[in-house]
């Protein structure tokens, strides 16, 4: 298993910082280059290793939405693509374009048990605490320690539906993706206030 926090604040289309443990390591490190490229090739190859892989980004990666036609994933998709992103959300879509055109048949997803069934990316949203900022260390730290609790996923407690613009990445991309989850919650990962990192 690998375990991959992306920090987006400064994301551009050349730059990335990131961060990666396996799930044998007790270390925190680097495993490639501080782009999407090096992002892309780590998620690559550990999947033709057969390794699972999350990846959390520091953004949100659901939208608001109201009346939403849950039978019709082209419309639902439509309506992700017209929701202003971030370049976390950016970044997020080139990384599952890229598994769409090099491994189409890898599973994508943002339900931890769908995720837990298979060895496929799991994509998931690391919430800090108030005031603080997310460093890629403590987002993994968080990530293995719900891991290790048995927790299931955090459902987002908004009663509003939810546009989940993760899964509509990896549905358009052509990864393979469930459209159920196009109107499902992100799995959100908070941050213990201790883990988080003061701005």
């Amino acid at each position: 298993m690998l375990v991959i926090a992306v920090q987006t604040a400064a994301a551009t289309a050349q730059q990335l910082s990131w961060a990666g443990r396996r799930h044998d390591d007790d270390g925190t490190e680097s495993t490639g280059e501080p782009t999407p490229a090096g992002l892309f090739d780590a998620v690559f190859h550990a999947l033709h290793d057969g390794e699972q892989v999350a990846i959390g980004f520091d953004c949100p990666l659901t939208a608001a939405a109201d009346q939403l036609d849950n039978s019709d994933p082209a419309t639902l998709i439509a309506r992700a693509g017209a929701v202003e992103r971030g370049p976390g959300v950016e970044r997020l879509r080139h990384l599952v374009t890229e598994l769409g055109i090099w491994r189409p048949w890898t599973i994508v997803t943002t339900s931890l048990p769908r995720w837990r069934a298979t060895t496929s990316v799991l994509v998931w949203e690391a919430v800090p605490a108030p005031g603080a900022k997310v460093s890629p260390q403590a987002a993994i730290d968080a990530f293995y320690a719900m891991l290790g609790s048995g927790a299931q996923a955090t459902a987002d407690g908004a009663t509003t539906a939810v546009l989940n613009l993760a899964a509509a990445a990896a549905v358009e991309s052509g990864a393979t993706a469930d459209a159920a989850e196009l109107t499902a919650p992100v799995l959100r990962v908070p941050l213990a206030a201790e883990l988080a990192v003061a701005p």
